[in-house]
């Protein structure tokens, strides 16, 4: 589900999230990006080029492990996101908490 790719600082943290990786339950990626950043991440890169939508608790998950990088200046990047996806970060304003790079 992830690699950590090792830099100097700030350490990232690529993930690649699937509809598997959801249907599994968001506890183990929750465990998962606390992990993430315990280890040292500081960018958490999140791949979702996989995903055809995005869930409220999935958004909660990663403003949790967002608040984490930005106290150790980095934070959390949304790649390969689809158009329905970049709009709905748009409409709820998160396209301002995250750095988000379209498909």
């Amino acid at each position: 589900m992830s690699d950590i790719i090792h830099s100097p600082l700030p350490q990232k943290a690529i993930v690649t999230l699937s509809e598997t990786d959801l249907d599994d339950g968001l506890t183990a990626l929750r465990w998962r990006l606390r992990e993430l950043v315990m280890e040292g991440a500081s960018l958490v890169v999140i791949d979702v080029s996989e995903l055809s939508q995005i869930s409220s608790t999935l958004l909660a998950a990663l403003l949790d492990t967002h608040r984490v990088c930005r106290r150790r200046g980095g934070g959390v990047v949304i790649r390969h996101a689809s158009r329905q996806l970049t709009d709905v970060l748009r409409r709820t304003g998160l396209d301002r908490v995250f750095e988000v790079e379209a498909a």
